[in-house]
């Protein structure tokens, strides 16, 4: 149950990572505790706001001193355990909070351990810490409040967490005077109203009568504790029964909150696949895009063409067309040679040409999905300056997988027709300019270089055709302009994925895996079962 974070900021968030930590405390704080000893006494919490005589009631169950009371506030600083002596050592700690522990040879002691606890409501935090973390421990509440107090709001939500998880509460009305014969049955009222009670005649509402303690120990006569002692002393004699049905309640509310964490987790993988949605409809548009003017022939400024045409002298189209010797000889012996710093020089123009083009969608990509983000409360809550704009190495890393690209390009082209780049006499340069052509009609595109109809161009996107048909063939011009295509695609989609991962990594680190669900249902049947065979002995 502890490992679902629920850390993924949406708006049921807070909701499902309350019920877990109620659900863990009640497991680690009492249940277990509580099965690995059935034999231990039954722990007895009192518990109540400022100044409802929580420690005059208990020296006057106990018929002595035992927490001393007085008139300032808060008078218990520290819980102070009353059980008996055999059993002292057990409880000098509870949980995590120190006690003070009283031991004694009292009968009733024998099945209970009672202890008083500092002010449900106190103004000291340290104070309120101590009393919520004892009732987590606690087999059975006895809950005090007095005739001027009992509607106070404070202790509402505690008291419905102990109720639900299972414990026998005990509510005491005390301090009641003649007048407000009233009040019990109003206060029965607003239990019933919070579901705590089932109606005026429930004998664990249990009112004390307003009179003088008396002695030393500041106890009030054993008539006016009467009833809680009673009832009290029914719960020793039952102790067992008291234990497996309180147990048996905390299982069952245990494996229902189980399942309601489990419906969290799977709730909030929903959120984490909403937001991974967006993200992967901004990048696939913005790959899209790329992809059409790649085949529309627009990716490359067209300065960058026509420089190349120049360089391979368009004026000569055709004298190719016609398949001229003379005119391959004049290419080849332009592409040698030192005009190779020209052919160099277009080819980082044309690489630099592609890197702007992809960083300037992906830069697009992460601005649109901050803005799809910013709209949604979880998106939003996972949004830093970082994942705004393209991540801070994209520039570095498309350069680096154009120039992978290139590279293979110059290698493929090497292998489609050594014998003809040798016979052009371009073995050295003409290898990079055919890479360049290569580059450049795949790039000059209208569609028609890169599909069925690869002859079919025009103006420079068929000058680059020219030049490889010529230096490669034909068959083997058109496998390396579509080969180009489909490479240069599967390199830019690996700079996207990367780029989409920046967002994944941070949805994962926030939210938990959709198998958690199964494993807390597993284990929630698992204990169901386990209760059902402990109970049943």
């Amino acid at each position: 149950m502890a490992a679902a974070g629920f850390n993924l900021a949406s708006a049921g968030q807070q909701e499902r990572r309350r019920r877990r930590d109620q659900l863990v405390t009640v497991l680690r704080s009492y249940l277990i505790p509580r099965l690995g000893e059935p034999d231990a006494p039954l722990l007895v919490v009192v518990a109540g706001p400022t100044g409802s005589g929580k420690s005059t009631i208990v020296n006057s169950i106990a018929e002595g001193e035992v927490s001393r009371p007085g008139p300032l506030r808060p008078t218990t600083r520290q819980p102070v355990v009353w059980c008996h002596r055999r059993h002292a050592e057990r409880y000098s700690r509870i949980g995590s909070v120190e006690c003070k522990v009283v031991g004694d040879d009292h009968p009733l002691l024998e099945d209970l351990t009672i202890v008083d606890t500092p002010d449900i409501d106190s103004y000291v935090a340290e104070h309120r810490a101590m009393t919520v973390e004892i009732l987590h421990h606690a087999d059975v509440v006895v809950f005090l409040t007095s005739a001027q107090r009992y509607a106070d709001a404070v202790p509402w939500e505690v008291l419905g967490g102990i109720d639900r998880r299972g414990s026998e509460i005990l509510y005491v009305l005390n301090r009641l005077s003649r007048r407000a014969s009233g009040a019990v049955s109003d206060y029965a009222a607003l239990l019933r109203r919070h579901g705590l009670a089932a109606g005026p005649g429930d004998p664990a509402v249990i009112p004390v009568q307003e009179q003088r303690v008396r002695g030393e120990a500041a106890a009030l006569p054993a008539k006016a504790v009467s009833r809680l002692t009673d009832a009290l002393r029914d719960i020793a004699r039952r102790r067992v029964d008291v234990m497996s049905d309180i147990t048996s309640r905390a299982v069952a509310y245990c494996v229902d909150e189980a399942e309601a964490v489990a419906a969290g987790v799977l709730a909030q993988h929903e959120e984490r696949l909403r937001l991974e949605a967006v993200v992967d409809r901004v990048y696939e548009d913005a790959f899209d895009e790329l992809t059409s003017e790649l085949d529309g022939g627009s990716l490359i400024r067209t300065e960058v063409i026509e420089r190349w045409a120049e360089r391979v002298g368009t004026g000569d189209v055709a004298r190719w067309i016609k398949g001229s010797a003379s005119w391959l000889k004049n290419v080849a012996d332009r592409l040698s040679g030192q005009p190779a710093a020209e052919v160099g020089r277009i080819e980082r123009e044309a690489r630099r040409e592609l890197a702007d083009a992809v960083t300037v969608r992906l830069e697009r990509a992460a601005r649109a999905v901050g803005t799809a983000w910013e709209v949604d409360d979880a998106g939003r809550a996972l949004l830093t300056p970082d994942l705004r704009a393209a991540g801070g190495d994209v520039s570095d890393d498309t350069e680096a997988v154009i120039d992978r690209w290139l590279a293979s390009l110059a290698a493929l082209v090497e292998a489609e027709g050594p014998r003809r780049l040798r016979a052009a006499r371009v073995a050295s340069t003409g290898v990079n300019a055919a890479a360049v052509a290569t580059i450049l009609a795949v790039f000059s595109a209208t569609g028609g270089l890169t599909g069925a109809e690869f002859g079919v161009a025009a103006g420079a996107a068929a000058a680059q055709q020219g030049i490889l048909e010529h230096v490669l063939g034909q068959a083997a011009a058109r496998s390396l302009a579509g080969s180009a295509r489909d490479s240069f695609l599967d390199a830019v989609r690996q700079v996207f994925s990367a780029e989409k991962g920046r967002y994944r990594r941070v949805l994962e680190a926030a939210s938990d895996p959709p198998r958690l669900a199964d494993d807390v249902r597993a284990a929630a049947e698992a204990v169901a079962v386990s209760s059902e065979e402990f109970h049943a002995l």
